[in-house]
């Protein structure tokens, strides 16, 4: 037989086909044998929602309310009494004859007119035009406004003594004054009773009369009257001497003595000495006092 011998070259070309011709017939059989992945990835099933029972369902038919109470009827009224006719008040009402006001009377709780001019006094002094003070029960009246100042006792000389005070023996210049079944010693606007062995200082006793007032004392004119102050004490001129009397209301002065008692009345603080009232004032740039006129 004959050898046949190609070439190297055509045998390598003849092995490539065969090696191509074999892989393409593999190639169709691995793809079949190996599972290919979808073309879309399988969408996972949607989760079942819960759902909601069915709301409860209201009943067709509500309960019936309960009955109204019923409010009593509204009490009437017992009618009016009836005036007889003609419009006559019953006897029962009618005053008991008699019983009649008298033309000036004023209630208690009249407050009196400002021009006010006390009963008894003179024409010829003027009425008050302030409106009074009112405190239980009384009226003050006073001229000038109220003025709050200090009390300070004041002394009217060495020979004048305040109440109260002792003394052995009297001057014998002391004078005997005899008033109502008593009898008293004066000297220098000082009254003096017996007392303990002594003479002890005493108010000066109303309408007591004495042959001379004491030489400091200040003499004025209240409602067209002459009166002289010394002490504390109110003189008027009488016929047989100088009388000692109450003190006239609306003089000033401006020193008071020893003795006198604070009387609160509402706002404002009053004097008294030997009963009678007095307002701290101001008067001509002074603190002085003036005398209240008290009424009920």
């Amino acid at each position: 037989m004959q050898k046949i011998t190609l070439p190297v070259t055509r045998l390598k070309g003849l092995w490539l086909a065969i090696l191509f011709f074999i892989a393409s017939i593999a190639s169709p059989a691995f793809a079949q044998d190996r599972p290919g992945r979808p073309a879309t990835p399988p969408q996972r099933p949607p989760a079942p929602r819960p759902v909601a029972p069915p709301p409860a369902q209201r009943p067709q038919v509500q309960p019936a309310r309960p009955p109204q109470q019923q409010r009593p009827p509204a009490q009437q009224r017992p009618p009016a009494p009836q005036r007889p006719p003609g419009n006559v008040r019953p006897p029962g009402n009618q005053r008991p004859p008699g019983n009649t006001r008298p033309p000036n009377y004023r209630p208690p709780s009249h407050r009196p007119p400002i021009h006010h001019r006390p009963p008894g006094w003179k024409p010829n002094r003027p009425a008050y035009t302030r409106p009074p003070h009112i405190w239980g029960g009384h009226r003050y009246y006073a001229y000038h406004h109220y003025y709050s100042h200090p009390y300070r006792p004041y002394v009217f000389g060495p020979s004048w003594h305040p109440l109260g005070f002792f003394l052995s023996a009297v001057a014998a210049t002391a004078t005997i004054v005899a008033i109502n079944d008593m009898q008293y010693q004066y000297d220098a606007g000082v009254f003096y009773a017996p007392a303990n062995g002594g003479y002890q200082v005493v108010a000066p006793p109303f309408g007591a009369i004495i042959p001379a007032y004491p030489p400091e004392a200040v003499s004025m004119q209240v409602g067209g009257d002459v009166y002289y102050y010394f002490g504390g004490t109110f003189y008027a001129p009488v016929p047989n001497g100088y009388q000692v009397v109450r003190a006239p209301a609306g003089a000033i002065v401006y020193n008071l003595p020893d003795g006198c008692t604070q009387v609160q009345a509402g706002n404002i603080t009053y004097l008294q000495y030997n009963g009678d009232y007095y307002q701290p004032i101001e008067f001509n740039g002074q603190p002085a006092y003036e005398v209240v006129e008290i009424e009920q």
